[in-house]
């Protein structure tokens, strides 16, 4: 009697189990994509000094992804089980990484990486199955960068998994007041940026990023760079020159670099100001909400 209680106890746990060979059905592996960093960890200092807004949570992920690349891999061996390239998201919905997953995939633990906003023509690179992208190829801002890379145990209670992208990039956020009205041209050089970062999360290498500006005689301009953190812990240096001409050789302003810690997910914001009375142009940080003087400078 008690030989028969055992057998069938054992046989109740073999059925209880789910083997992927021969019961039906077993979850399938859903890996839901959504978006951790929909907002700036600074954003509410920013918005109230009125210069950025704060984005809604409610907000579809195709208004902060509009480009998706992903891969699956086997955590022992690093083989891909399953990859999507770079391309388009189509709806609003959460994305699901499933494209190309086998149906009958055994339980196991993997690795999914995703990456955000890329370019069609971008190259992901990968060194020992860790994928790594450029931030800035030929010193251009690029975009607003996504990436995540987790760990998935996958077994039969636990079929679907919520992985968020987390951005990249911070973001440099310049207003200028006061230039005369013909100074309508700036550019602008950020150096000491990480050069790329790889899905360890791992910043590495040294960049530069060039951008130029054109208005139209406002008293106030407002412009904004996507940026990768600063190199190897060290301030990034921040060069700008204004214009009265359009052929931008000889700068009428020439404020100092500036020497600026860039942060991952953080606003920095930095203002020039052209007192027209001294001829002095001030340049200005916020920090902690407070406007902080960093040097004052003679217009040329």
């Amino acid at each position: 009697m008690v030989r028969n209680i055992w057998i069938l106890l054992v046989l109740l746990a073999a059925l209880g189990a789910c083997v992927r060979e021969d019961l039906q059905p077993c979850p399938p592996l859903q890996i839901m994509l959504g978006v951790e960093d929909k907002n700036y960890d600074n954003i509410d200092e920013v918005a109230a000094a009125g210069l950025d807004a704060r984005r809604d949570d409610d907000e579809p992920f195709s208004s902060f992804i509009h480009t998706l690349y992903y891969v699956v891999e086997d955590y022992e061996t690093r083989e891909v089980i399953a990859e999507k390239r770079i391309s388009n998201v189509e709806g609003d919905a959460l994305q699901v990484a499933c494209e190309g997953l086998d149906a009958e995939l055994p339980f196991g633990k993997y690795i999914v990486t995703a990456w955000g906003n890329l370019p069609e023509e971008a190259t992901i690179g990968n060194a020992g199955g860790v994928r790594s992208s450029v931030l800035h190829p030929e010193s251009v801002e690029g975009a607003d960068v996504y990436m995540v890379c987790d760990t998935l145990d996958y077994d039969y209670r636990h079929g679907t998994h919520y992985v968020d992208l987390e951005r990249v990039k911070g973001k440099l956020l310049i207003e200028v007041v006061n230039l005369p009205v013909d100074v309508n041209w700036s550019d602008k050089t950020i150096a000491n940026v990480a050069g790329l970062v790889n899905s360890r999360w791992e910043y590495e290498g040294i960049g530069t990023v060039c951008t130029m500006h054109e208005w139209n005689g406002e008293p106030r301009i407002l412009t904004d760079t996507y940026l990768a953190p600063s190199s190897d812990g060290e301030a990034s240096v921040l060069d700008v020159n204004f214009y009265d001409d359009a052929s931008r050789i000889h700068p009428v302003c020439e404020p100092a670099p500036v020497n600026l810690p860039l942060s991952r997910n953080h606003i920095t914001v930095v203002r020039y100001d052209y007192n027209t009375e001294t001829g002095a142009c001030e340049v200005f940080m916020l920090v902690d909400s407070r406007w902080e003087s960093i040097h004052g400078l003679e217009m040329d």
